[in-house]
């Protein structure tokens, strides 16, 4: 082997650990980031399962759950080349963006969890929280006065929580009207250019 070889090899070897272990942070299991890294970063831009596999020095139960997965969110696609009998596996560009944008917009709504679980916490402790606030409609969270609580430490406390979990509310609701215009904006751009 010529030594640019092995120089590529290396430099795509760290590439698709470095890039592998970023994905596994965002919850890919360890292999099936790699297999992903492995994907981005190879060349020709598909890649039979053998050549994965060995490249990942993995098991074949493992790329092919690897693959699965992948295949199963729709990030990547398998296809077939004329003339050969083997699968070939490739990023799915759409099927990234599309999920993408789908992790965003379940990230925001989070917040409907949150005023369910504050309308519990409402039926025990009366607070001074507003709830189910629609998007758009920011408001300051109101903390209780231990005054107001007829003096119970722990009635304020309690009231007190609901108010930081209400405050957590409200930044998913801001979140999701940032998200939901910064999606509708860039759709608008994207629809513009074609």
């Amino acid at each position: 082997m010529v030594m640019a070889d092995v120089d590529k090899g290396e430099r795509i070897r760290t590439k698709v650990e470095r890039i592998g272990a970023f994905f596994e942070r965002y919850g890919f299991a360890p292999v099936t980031g790699r297999v992903f890294a492995y994907l981005l970063v190879s060349t020709p831009a598909q890649s039979d399962f053998f050549s994965i596999q060995a490249f990942l020095q993995a098991s074949k139960s493992t790329v092919s759950n690897a693959l699965a997965t992948l295949k199963g969110e729709g990030l990547i696609d398998d296809m077939t080349l004329s003339g050969r009998r083997r699968r070939y596996f490739r990023i799915s560009a759409n099927g990234w963006m599309n999920n993408l944008k789908n992790r965003l917009r379940r990230t925001t709504t989070f917040h409907e969890v949150l005023n369910d679980v504050l309308e519990e916490r409402n039926t025990e402790f009366k607070t001074t929280t507003t709830l189910n606030q629609a998007p758009g409609k920011h408001r300051v969270p109101q903390y209780p006065l231990l005054s107001e609580t007829n003096g119970s430490l722990e009635e304020w406390e309690e009231q007190k929580f609901n108010g930081d979990l209400d405050k957590i509310a409200l930044f998913q609701n801001y979140l999701a009207d940032g998200i939901k215009r910064l999606l509708d904006e860039w759709d608008e751009k994207q629809n513009r250019q074609f």
